[in-house]
């Protein structure tokens, strides 16, 4: 069945974000990072069926023929405050319907259209892995520049502010209904809901070529009149749940492990001043005696409980316990 999945996110350095380790991990590639001096290397990443860099047409020509180490570079090298906002992640979940070849050019086609065209910058890598239900799960990231190209390198932010509505409409209580005051802002709700549309159209084009009778809807299901309730995701939960029983089976052992070295290694100090100390045969007896009576309460304490009371039992010397020394 298709799903709608689209989502985005912002790559910001207050949350300790690199634009270049971002395209580095999503690529699989190894990009250094100049502002912080680290190399990023995920070439031993799978799953990364394509990459590409999409550039707008009227691009300045030192963007021309860039590639991914050069561009995300100069991105953080044009952001100076220390809470920079430097990209945006768009995740698209491809319909599994299309064939490898189609999903990256209708991938390409709605990008081009959406993002491109506006001036942006897109560096796509388009990925695939086992799903939930051990089909695959192709879908694309796609990291977009959040400044315009100008000259040699990047211009000013795309901005909006909210102002009352020319209008003149109003709430209830009288107040002005506010709206953005650039409609073709790239950080506008209304334009990302025009992309959301976009790919939906988009994908459902391709879908109907490619003769399949699966469609995508970005609207709700409630939006849709239909009177369920969405599936939980698995992601996460799904790994987690694997997790949690092998972690407990290993703390377990662990646990067992630490509590057996514990008790050899004192066993092994009592019967060392046994063997080697003849002089301190006092001292050692005295250690070994300890020792055994610690034998006996750790059993004690591991032992599970009785089901009925039962009496005391009282202690006796180490010798007559049967303990083969």
């Amino acid at each position: 069945m298709a799903l709608f999945s689209w989502s985005m996110q912002i790559i910001k350095r207050s949350a300790g974000h690199s634009a270049v380790a971002a395209a580095a991990y999503r690529a699989g590639e190894r990009l250094h990072d100049d502002r912080r001096g680290r190399t990023h290397d995920y070439r031993n990443r799978t799953g990364v069926e394509h990459k590409e860099i999409l550039i707008p047409a009227d691009a300045p020509a030192w963007c021309q023929g860039i590639d991914r180490e050069t561009l995300w570079n100069k991105v953080e090298a044009g952001e100076k405050r220390k809470d920079a906002q430097t990209a945006r992640e768009l995740r698209i979940m491809i319909p599994r319907e299309l064939d490898p070849a189609e999903r990256i050019r209708v991938v390409r086609d709605y990008l081009n259209r959406s993002f491109v065209a506006k001036g942006m910058v897109a560096d796509v890598c388009w990925h695939n892995k086992t799903a939930s239900d051990g089909r695959e799960q192709p879908h694309a990231h796609v990291l977009l520049t959040m400044r315009p190209l100008e000259g040699d390198g990047f211009g000013a932010k795309a901005r909006h502010d909210w102002v009352p509505d020319p209008t003149g409409r109003t709430h209830t209580d009288g107040r002005p209904v506010m709206v953005v005051s650039d409609k073709d802002s790239w950080n506008c709700p209304a334009y990302f809901d025009r992309c959301r549309e976009d790919w939906e159209n988009i994908a459902n084009q391709a879908l109907e070529r490619a003769g399949s009778a699966e469609r995508i809807d970005r609207r709700s299901l409630l939006a849709q009149g239909l009177s369920r309730l969405p599936q939980p995701a698995l992601r996460l939960a799904w790994y987690m749940h694997d997790l949690y029983g092998c972690m407990k089976d290993r703390f377990g052992q662990f646990q067992f492990a630490r509590h057996y070295r514990a008790v050899e290694e004192r066993a092994k100090q009592a019967f060392r001043l046994v063997d080697h100390s003849p002089s301190r045969a006092g001292e050692a007896a005295r250690m070994a005696e300890r020792f055994f009576d610690w034998f006996d309460r750790q059993i004690e304490r591991l032992e599970p409980p009785p089901r009925e009371p039962e009496p005391t039992r009282q202690q006796q010397p180490a010798q007559e316990r049967g303990y083969d020394r």
